[in-house]
């Protein structure tokens, strides 16, 4: 742990503690409880290479299974304790962090006992549908059962399936203690109203604060149905549920339409790309879709509408379409749980319709929709719900953008996530073939917000002239540019300058002009080739005939780095010339707000170094 030659995860957990209003020794007691989380990781010790399994230390034992809610304490369950209708003072919050690097299991706050059990029921169904629990997912129960807020910024290939499966038990577990909560309420309200009648006294029933302005508990997002549907496959497994209506009509509309053939379940086909690449984009793609769950005693209905769901599960594009166009947005007020799978994809697709969604999540709703007031806990009605409610954030890698949502929560019960040092061996430089000549070029930026405009600058003044300076790299020449609106002041520039010769591939191509582009650049008819990352991410092309590899900046995916680099010396056939390394020439262009990203690539000590040192260049090989 700690050093350049092993990738490790730190959790930094945020506590937010809360001044309670005077109450009696008893309420006071379980008010403190409340606010009291304990910091355990999902995951102790990874390395940062996607392909390596991540090294697990625990020492904790499966967690206990509450099978209703009079077998589990309300003072000591983090249900009641967090979600229920004298949940913790919210007046005055104390945010403290607190950093956790050890590989040990430790509770920094001590003595922190709220944790909700799963539903026995369910735990149960995925004992029995995923096989016996790790240590992993006891770990990973552990820390959502407080209820917590998890960003997991280090998402492997290997680990996603299980902690989708984990978390899908942790919300159906959320989801089967509200509605009981609510049907035992039902019961003592009958019971109370039939003894107030046989006593005349029909005005004196118990208040009982049980619900939310509107149904819906859960919002999961994804990107696409492939992802939509595997969710969904296992909420219905984990459901117990006998019957599940709209079944045959959710696996049509989320499979490959008729007749539509994927190659990337032909194993011919689909071993010319990455894993990664396969995972993501096997099955049904279209990113705008939405879907109600609704949970009841013996059915799960799928296509629910939205106020008479349980689940809400949806893209961010095909959400925020709905909510613009009945400009409703109301079943998103009493969101407890969101889960957002794949943000490293969506930030790939167009992150404002994300910063939308959660935007609009538990607000005060623009009508009553049949709510029963006398029964809406009291935090809901002070506006307060977005302090109650817990966010799980899912990312193959860290970000600007995941940073910015994750440090504006508002949890009271504190926030954790992962953070990774990349060591110079396991970054995406290491798999360069070597002896392609590297060299990394440093501009000065006073803030972020300047960073496009310093970038392009130094683009023109230094980099591109360099370039035609040279015969080599005025021609052959491949650009990078991770971002579509740097793509479109670069391509403006090149089309007024009228000097240059240079073809475009980006996420919007056809794919005749995909094979139009990519010839030209090939056999030399057009000298500069301009490529999207994102181009990149959707069709995973190697684009052959670069002898310059110029990146506008360092790219999101760290792994398209080596990919990008090495295609100059694929061939695609015996009679094709294959350059010689030393023949390549790879130029990135970053800046200190690129950190993040240069970690992925060339390891965080050396992208540190790089950042801070006062040199402006600097050359690997």
């Amino acid at each position: 742990m700690g050093t350049d030659n092993k990738a490790h995860v730190r959790l930094q957990t945020l506590l937010n503690v809360s001044a309670a209003h005077p109450r009696d020794d008893d309420e006071q007691n379980t008010s403190a409880k409340r606010v009291r989380v304990s910091s355990r990781p999902a995951q102790a010790v990874e390395r940062a290479t996607p392909a390596r399994e991540p090294e697990i230390k625990a020492s904790v034992e499966e967690p206990q299974a509450a099978d209703s809610d009079e077998e589990a304490s309300e003072v000591a369950d983090a249900f009641h304790a967090h979600f229920g209708a004298e949940s913790a003072d919210l007046q005055g919050i104390d945010t403290r962090e607190i950093a956790w690097s050890s590989p040990e299991h430790s509770n920094l706050l001590g003595g922190a006992t709220n944790v909700q059990a799963p539903h026995a029921r369910i735990w149960n169904a995925f004992k029995r549908q995923y096989g016996p629990v790790s240590s992993e997912d006891t770990e990973l129960v552990d820390l959502v059962g407080r209820y917590v807020d998890l960003w997991d910024a280090h998402v492997t290939l290997q680990r996603h399936d299980r902690l989708r499966s984990v978390l899908a038990v942790h919300a159906m577990s959320h989801v089967a203690r509200t509605r009981q909560r609510i049907l035992k309420d039902n019961e003592r309200l009958a019971k109370a109203a039939a003894a107030a009648k046989a006593d005349g006294h029909e005005d004196e029933l118990p208040e009982l604060r049980d619900q939310g302005f509107t149904r819906p508990k859960v919002l999961l997002l994804t990107p696409f149905r492939n992802t939509a549907k595997e969710w969904v496959n296992r909420l219905s497994v984990l459901s117990t549920c006998d019957q599940i209506e709209q079944k045959s009509r959710f696996q049509s509309e989320f499979s490959l339409p008729p007749n539509a053939v994927d190659k990337l379940a032909d194993p011919q086909l689909a071993g010319r790309y990455p894993e990664d690449h396969r995972k993501t984009f096997r099955g049904n793609i279209d990113d705008n879709f939405k879907l109600g769950v609704k949970l009841t005693r013996k059915t799960l209905k799928l296509y629910s509408a939205f106020f008479e769901s349980d689940v809400i599960v949806a893209s961010p594009l095909g959400l925020r379409l709905l909510i613009e166009k009945e400009r409703e947005s109301d079943y998103l007020s009493s969101i407890e749980m969101l889960i957002v799978d794949q943000m490293d994809v969506m930030l790939m697709q167009n992150w404002d319709h994300v910063k939308f969604v959660l935007e609009r999540l538990n607000a005060i709703p623009k009508q009553a929709h049949d709510t029963d007031f006398s029964r809406v806990k009291p935090w809901y009605l002070d506006d307060q719900a977005a302090c109650l409610r817990q966010s799980i954030f899912l990312s193959s890698f860290d970000a600007p953008e995941f940073r910015s949502i994750f440090h504006h929560l508002r949890n009271v019960a504190g926030r954790v996530r992962t953070t990774t040092t990349y060591a110079t061996d396991d970054a995406a430089i290491a798999s360069v073939v070597p002896g392609i000549r590297q060299t990394f070029h440093k501009f000065e930026c006073t803030n972020a917000q300047s960073d496009a405009d310093a970038r392009l600058a130094a683009f023109l003044s230094k980099l591109l002239p360099h370039l035609q300076r040279s015969a080599v790299s005025a021609t052959h020449t491949m650009l990078v540019i991770p971002s579509y609106f740097d793509f479109v002041r670069v391509e403006d520039h090149f089309r007024k300058a009228g000097t240059f010769s240079y073809t475009t591939l980006t996420e919007y191509s056809s794919n005749k002009d995909v094979s139009r582009a990519r010839q030209a650049f090939f056999s030399g008819k057009k000298g500069l080739l301009l490529v999207t990352e994102r181009f990149h991410f959707y069709r995973r092309y190697l684009i052959r005939g670069a002898r310059t590899v110029v990146f506008y900046a360092p790219p999101e995916h760290a792994s398209y780095y080596p990919e990008l680099v090495n295609a100059a010396l694929s061939q695609r056939n015996d009679e094709e010339d294959v350059p010689d390394a030393a023949e390549i020439a790879v130029h990135v262009l970053y800046s200190k707000y690129d950190l993040l990203r240069l970690e992925r690539v060339v390891g965080t000590s050396q992208a540190r170094r790089m950042v801070v040192d006062a040199r402006t260049s600097w050359r690997f090989t």
